[in-house]
C-alpha cells in the first residue's frame, strides 16, 4: 500500500499489467510503460516552461490523464500543455521510422515501439474528459462557453465513446479477441465515476517559497509592454527573481514582493506600464 501512495497506479494499469503476464510478454509492457511516461514528460516539461509544477502523478494505460483545477491554467497554456504529450509520442514514433530507412535492421526492435507511440498519441486526442483531447476542447473553449458546461459535453463523449470501444471488444471476442477494447471502455467510464486517478498541476507558488540567507538572485531584463502574467510565469521555484523594467528614460527593479502585491490587485493581462503609471 505504501508504494501505491508513492507510486499511484490507475487499476486498469494493473489489469493491462497483468494481461501482458498471461500473455507472456513483460517486453511489451516495459515498451509500453516507457512510451507512456515519454507521453507524461511530454506534459511536464511544457508545464514547467510555462511556470507550473506537476501536483500529483498517476500511471495510467493511455498516458496520465491530465486534471487541472479550476481556473488554474490560461486557455492557451493548457492547450500548449495537452499537446504536449501526444506531440512527443508521434515525434518520437517519426523519428524511429526515419531510422528504418538508414538502419533497416533496428525495424524489429521498434516496431512494437512506433504502434504504441502513435497509438497512445491517437487515443489521447480523442474529445473526451479528461484526456488531452477533452483538454485541448477545454482550451479552445474558454471563454466562449462556461467551463463546467463544456465539461458535461465531454462526459457525454465519455460515454459515447466508452460504448463504441464496449462494441468493438464484443466483436473482437469473435473475430480476433482484443482486451485494449475493454480497458480503454472501463478507462472512459472511470474519466466519470472517478477523478482522484488524476495528475495535477498547478501554478508554482511564490507564497511558500523559502530562500536561504545567501542565495544568487534570478535576474531578467524586461520592456514595460510584458504583462504581469508573464512575469508571473517566469518567477523561479528555487531562486529568488528579480525584475529589470527597461523604461524610456530609467529602469525599473520589480522583486518577488513587489510583484506578489500587484498579483492580489491587477489582472495578469495588463500591461506593466499601466502599473507603473500608478507608481
Amino acid at each position: 500500500m505504501r508504494i501505491l501512495k508513492k507510486f499511484p497506479i490507475h487499476p486498469s494499469f494493473l489489469l493491462l499489467f497483468l494481461w501482458f503476464v498471461i500473455t507472456r510478454n513483460l517486453g511489451g509492457f516495459f515498451i509500453f510503460l516507457g512510451v507512456v511516461l515519454t507521453h507524461e514528460f511530454g506534459h511536464y516539461f511544457v508545464a514547467k516552461r510555462l511556470g507550473y509544477k506537476l501536483d500529483a502523478f498517476f500511471i495510467a494505460p493511455y498516458g496520465v490523464s491530465l486534471n487541472y483545477k479550476e481556473k488554474t491554467f490560461e486557455s492557451s497554456d493548457e492547450v500548449k500543455i495537452a499537446l504536449a504529450g501526444p506531440m512527443v509520442n508521434l515525434f518520437l514514433a517519426l523519428t524511429a521510422v526515419s531510422l528504418w530507412w538508414i538502419f533497416p535492421e533496428i525495424y524489429s526492435y521498434t516496431e512494437i515501439f512506433v504502434q504504441q507511440s502513435v497509438f497512445l498519441a491517437l487515443f489521447n486526442l480523442i474529445p473526451a474528459y479528461p484526456l488531452d483531447g477533452g483538454r485541448l476542447v477545454l482550451g479552445f473553449m474558454t471563454g466562449r462557453c462556461p467551463r463546467k458546461k463544456v465539461i458535461k459535453i465531454l462526459l457525454i463523449s465519455n460515454l459515447i465513446f466508452s460504448l463504441l470501444f464496449f462494441i468493438l471488444f464484443v466483436v473482437s471476442c469473435v473475430v480476433n479477441f482484443n482486451p485494449t477494447f475493454a480497458l480503454a471502455s472501463c478507462f472512459m467510464l472511470g474519466g466519470i465515476l472517478q477523478t482522484r486517478f488524476e495528475s495535477k498541476y498547478e501554478k508554482m507558488s511564490i507564497f511558500k517559497k523559502k530562500i536561504k540567507s545567501f542565495s544568487k538572485p534570478y535576474m531578467l531584463v524586461v520592456n514595460t509592454s510584458a504583462t504581469l502574467g508573464e512575469l508571473l510565469k517566469h518567477v523561479e521555484p528555487n531562486k529568488y527573481t528579480v525584475f529589470y523594467v527597461v523604461c524610456e528614460q530609467s529602469t525599473k527593479i520589480i522583486d518577488e514582493k513587489t510583484l506578489l502585491r500587484w498579483s492580489l490587485v491587477y489582472p495578469y493581462n495588463i500591461a506593466l506600464n499601466e502599473i507603473l503609471k500608478i507608481y
